[in-house]
């Protein structure tokens, strides 16, 4: 027998998506369904394996970070088609509604958000670029100071990286992975694992 389960799917089919975790219940947040940039937002309770639509995101995005932090979900940065966006939108699912905060320094997709201490860290990530294609994978990394509601930029990434994997253990932020622009046509190099 397999060891997976196949439950109940989303309403609406698509990538690119956010999910987050507050009080037991999951949240798929946004995405691309091939033709458009969503906003959707979609509460899935696996206690009785039903999807409920909740308050849509201000913003339109995919590709963005997202993290939980109180009861809240914070979802920073992502694509809106071929523009970055720097939006900081929370959302409570306690009022199933939505606040603006302070904008990201530097807009910026394909990046993942750890929160340690109060903080949220933005690290590395795709970011504009002034030559063709026109992005590039960055090494900034930049903290969200969530009581304050400000932003500081701390040391940056040792090698500059979009698409990776992320994870915390014992306060330390670990980056795994992702990829590279490898050429003007906008193709991705996957990184070795010593890059």
């Amino acid at each position: 027998t397999s060891p997976w389960t196949t439950l109940s799917p989303m309403s609406n089919a698509r990538g690119g998506l956010g999910l987050a975790v507050v009080a037991g219940k999951i949240y798929a947040i946004g995405g691309t369904n091939g033709n458009s940039v969503l906003n959707i937002v979609e509460e899935y309770n696996p206690s009785t394996d039903k999807w409920t639509l909740k308050t849509p995101m201000p913003t339109s995005r995919t590709s963005f970070a997202i993290a939980s932090y109180d009861n809240k979900i914070y979802v920073i940065g992502g694509s809106i088609g071929d523009s970055f966006t720097s939006n900081v939108e929370v959302y409570d699912p306690a009022t199933d509604s939505w606040e603006l905060k302070a904008s990201m320094p530097t807009p910026s997709s394909d990046l993942s958000a750890n929160v340690v201490d109060g903080s949220i860290y933005l690290i590395g990530g795709k970011v504009y670029a002034s030559t063709a294609p026109y992005y590039s994978e960055s090494s900034k990394n930049q903290v969200y100071d969530i009581a304050t509601n400000t932003w500081t930029t701390n040391a940056s990434l040792t090698s500059a990286v979009q698409g990776y994997a992320s994870t915390i253990v014992d306060k330390k932020i670990y980056i795994i992975g992702g990829s590279k622009v490898l050429s003007t046509s906008g193709a991705l190099k996957p990184l070795s694992p010593k890059s």
